[in-house]
């Protein structure tokens, strides 16, 4: 990838999964606004568009393509279609997530927990493995998985989500060793308490199963960084464009936390 006016990543192509809304389009957006070519997955066509005007509003080039992750055809339509002409394009964000259950092991079901790790696991190797043939076209490739501190350190209640997320870990660190030789990276973004609709969500869910206040909850959480605070959107979108960038062309197999503290390993 090469510097320009437009941004260092002017002459990239990026797919970003799960960018209708939230972390996954705030990546998308700052992908695009650093130049790059931004081709966005998700599952509503609707919201992906809106992602698109707005990305399009600031000058950037965006193009949506609705599909599911955990669906191979789907997954490789999308890949096809941002290699395009050019047959490559140059990063992969993957972030397509969702929370799940919120509940004690015993009461969950098989399905919650298939739902769960289908989307959160299943999705970024399938995503990966679709993308390869055309990440390894260039001189570095670039994926970046969003994982979460879930996982790495206790979540009472949220069992499918936090296997699901440390197995993206050791996903990462594999792949980062049998893709070394072709020049591409793969790294993990480890997000805690990033502010936004999700986290809301999930803390009121949380609150609910442990019989507490969603503000006494919140301050709990937060009491558990080294900072007192929940993370913004925007720390999240910087350090993944620093992995996408020329900057980290030398770091792979890590798993960064954005965690304002929380977590140090």
């Amino acid at each position: 990838m090469i510097r320009s006016d437009r941004g260092e990543l002017a002459n990239a192509t990026a797919v970003v999964t799960g960018a209708g809304q939230g972390i996954g389009a705030a990546i998308a957006m700052g992908l695009a606004a650093a130049g790059a070519r931004v081709v966005l997955s998700g599952r509503r066509a609707e919201t992906l568009e809106e992602v698109c005007d707005a990305i399009r509003e600031r000058g950037g080039v965006a193009q949506g393509c609705a599909g599911d992750v955990t669906k191979p055809d789907d997954v490789a339509k999308l890949m096809a279609t941002a290699a395009g002409e050019r047959g490559r394009f140059e990063i992969l964000v993957n972030n397509a997530g969702i929370a799940g259950p919120t509940a004690p092991l015993i009461d969950i079901s098989l399905e919650e927990w298939n739902d769960t790790l289908a989307v959160n696991l299943t999705g970024v190797f399938l995503a990966c493995r679709a993308a390869v043939p055309y990440l390894s076209q260039g001189q570095h490739g670039k994926i970046v998985n969003i994982g979460s501190v879930t996982g790495k350190q206790p979540l009472v209640n949220r069992s499918p989500y936090a296997a699901a997320k440390l197995g993206v870990v050791g996903l990462t660190r594999t792949l980062a060793h049998e893709l070394g030789p072709d020049g591409i990276s793969v790294n993990v973004v480890s997000p805690w308490l990033v502010e936004g609709e999700r986290l809301a969500d999930v803390i009121d869910s949380m609150a609910r199963e442990r019989g507490v206040t969603p503000d006494a909850l919140r301050a709990e959480m937060t009491a558990g960084t080294v900072f007192k605070r929940t993370v913004a959107e925007a720390d999240v979108v910087a350090t993944t464009l620093f992995l996408c960038s020329t900057g980290a062309n030398s770091i792979t197999g890590q798993d960064i936390n954005v965690s304002a503290g929380a977590v140090m390993y």
